[in-house]
């Protein structure tokens, strides 16, 4: 699955769980990336962040796109 620019222009939202599932499933460390993102919106690390602000984020975290 591929990143899609339309998509990510959008803000990630934190009480939308899909959002969790779609960005976790674009990486190859599924789970880690799924708790990444619950504890970073839950300490208020991601709030009005882009998907591609995320994604750059997740990123500099370590974290591997498939």
């Amino acid at each position: 699955m591929s990143s899609d620019k339309k998509r990510d222009d959008k803000y990630f939202n934190c009480d939308e769980e899909h959002e969790f599932t779609y960005v976790a499933s674009l990486y190859k460390e599924y789970d880690d990336v799924y708790n990444y993102l619950k504890d970073k919106c839950k300490d208020g690390t991601i709030k009005y962040n882009t998907h591609k602000e995320v994604y750059k984020m997740l990123e500099d975290a370590g974290y591997t796109k498939k």
